[in-house]
């Protein structure tokens, strides 16, 4: 990550960098759940089909956890902005 970062611009680093890696991960856990699909058990009722299974729910609920910190980011960068300030006489 390199030096130390202080202030806002900073944190506003820190946090988009955050953001790059989590759309990352989202990304690479869509690719294995794609994938995985190819390794899917003939037999339904086998034990290594309910291992299958248990593994993409693993997956939908890693990506669902993405998405909610997706939603937590988006929060805190809305907060942090600045409140844009009109020019005197613009409608």
């Amino acid at each position: 990550m390199g030096a130390p970062r202080t202030g806002e611009d900073g944190v506003i680093n820190l946090v988009l960098e955050l953001a790059v890696h989590m759309n990352m991960a989202s990304e690479a856990v869509v690719e294995a759940a794609e994938q995985l699909t190819a390794l899917r058990p003939e037999d339904p009722g086998s034990a290594a089909a309910d291992a299958w299974s248990q593994v993409m729910d693993g997956l939908m609920a890693l990506n669902v956890q993405l998405g909610c910190m997706e939603r937590v980011l988006r929060t805190v960068m809305r907060e942090r902005a600045p409140v844009p300030v009109r020019a005197s006489g613009s409608h």
